[in-house]
């Protein structure tokens, strides 16, 4: 796809001899909210986290089939994942800020980067970041306090800033707003259309009403069942949001979207 920043091709996921996941394509496009939405064990967080290599750190997973970023293989031997994992950032389900400052929290990733700004360009940098989580205002008279004291919702700010604050081109969010209550939700939502401004996000999420609030593009995986009774994820279809709600193409995604499996 032209607008595309990640091209994934063919690419299944093995853990050890099984299957988890199996021949996805699928692209996602620069500057826009693509979902993934699907039933449980569907492979869609796998899929995820094949996109910053995290799966790397999994014991038996591989990854076969090709994944582009940009113009770059993810998987080619030469690949730096830790590179990787500065341009392509990663919010998780639980809020896990680290236990240091808040500060610190968002200076700790551009310092293990090489970071050679002075220290006035470091405080330029951690304002900004926080702004662009939407929780500069409420922290910055507090910077030199614990980031484990913040609310859930200002926790989950405070670990987008800190995945910000590396510059990254992409930030992959895995059900970021499961463990938050609905106010807090509705302000990480708002915030992901702000950042979509300058960042390209991928979002895992359960929940099909902010798919459909919050995505441009939304992907359906579903799980298939072979002879041996062994479950396989599977990309069933992707499409523009507003069409996978209204007419999607294929018979399982409307009945999961309208409640009757899942």
């Amino acid at each position: 796809m032209q607008n595309a920043i990640i091209n994934a091709d063919n690419v299944s996921v093995y853990y050890g001899s099984s299957l988890a996941v199996s021949g996805v394509n699928l692209a996602i496009n620069t500057n826009q909210i693509t979902a993934f939405i699907g039933p449980s064990g569907c492979g869609k967080s796998t899929i995820l986290r094949c996109f910053n290599r995290l799966n790397d750190l999994i014991a038996g997973a591989r990854v076969k089939g090709k994944i582009t970023f940009g113009s770059h293989d993810l998987y080619d031997p030469k690949m730096d994942p830790v590179a990787v994992r500065r341009r392509i950032g990663m919010v998780f389900q639980r809020p896990n800020p680290f236990p240091k400052s808040i500060y610190e929290n968002i200076a700790f990733g551009p310092r293990i980067n090489g970071f050679k700004g002075t220290k006035g360009d470091m405080d330029d940098l951690v304002e900004r970041s926080l702004r662009s989580a939407a929780i500069w205002n409420e922290v910055k008279d507090k910077l030199k306090e614990s980031g484990l004291a913040l609310s859930g919702g200002q926790q989950q700010r405070l670990c987008i800033a800190r995945a910000i604050a590396t510059e990254p081109e992409v930030i992959l969010m895995d059900e970021p707003c499961s463990a938050l209550d609905p106010i807090s939700t509705l302000s990480i939502e708002e915030l992901m259309q702000e950042l979509k401004q300058n960042f390209t996000l991928v979002i895992v999420t359960h929940n099909m009403q902010q798919a459909s609030r919050t995505a441009d593009m939304t992907a359906f995986f579903n799980t298939e069942i072979d002879a041996s009774g062994k479950r396989t994820g599977k990309l069933v279809e992707i499409d523009r949001t507003s069409t996978i709600f209204s007419s999607p193409k294929q018979t399982a995604t409307e009945e999961y979207i309208s409640g009757r499996f899942g």
